[in-house]
């Protein structure tokens, strides 16, 4: 009797962020997906158009993930402190996901139609709902880079110095000053 697949792309999603979380994007390739998986590396284009779609789709797959606890944490929430809490679980989402942090530093490589860029547009559609435009001149563009921006650097060892404390009071002052009126 022949063994069932059980093979689908969830699952070979959540080899490829455990393949990237483990050897970078470097290591996210489809024969190393393949062998993790047990699979001809072949088989992987039942799921998977290349390396590009992989890396697409985990990124898609992760800020799905981050939309659906935006989502839950914000219930409830509206001005400075919807916008402190979307700032923060956002951050935090980032830097406890290494293969999510990997694959929007290269986002510039993913075309509009492609799946990380439609999440990540689904994810401001939900920070566009913050109105953080009403009688400020602020773009969501700017909060959402500067998330990103302060997200990366804290990945990074240039302010490991820096105290949690210190380094989310400061944060916060970033994000509050992106969206107060100018005098």
């Amino acid at each position: 009797m022949t063994q069932k697949r059980t093979l689908d792309l969830d699952k070979v999603l959540v080899a490829g962020i455990d393949l990237v979380n483990e050897l970078g994007l470097e290591g996210a390739t489809l024969p190393n997906l393949a062998k993790r998986l047990g699979i001809r590396s072949q088989s992987l284009y039942h799921y998977l158009s290349g390396r590009k779609e992989l890396l697409s789709l985990i990124g898609a797959r992760e800020i799905g993930r981050l939309h659906q606890q935006l989502v839950s944490e914000l219930m409830g929430l509206s001005g400075e402190t919807a916008l402190l809490k979307f700032a923060d679980v956002t951050r935090d989402f980032i830097l406890s996901n290494s293969a999510l942090a990997a694959v929007l530093f290269h986002i510039n490589e993913y075309d509009l139609s492609d799946a990380i860029s439609q999440a990540i547009l689904e994810l401001i559609d939900l920070g566009e709902k913050l109105n953080l435009r009403q009688g400020r001149a602020i773009s969501f563009h700017v909060v959402i880079g500067s998330v990103l921006g302060y997200a990366f650097l804290d990945r990074s060892s240039f302010f490991k110095a820096e105290s949690r404390e210190k380094a989310n009071e400061e944060y916060h002052e970033m994000i509050l000053r992106l969206v107060q009126p100018s005098i």
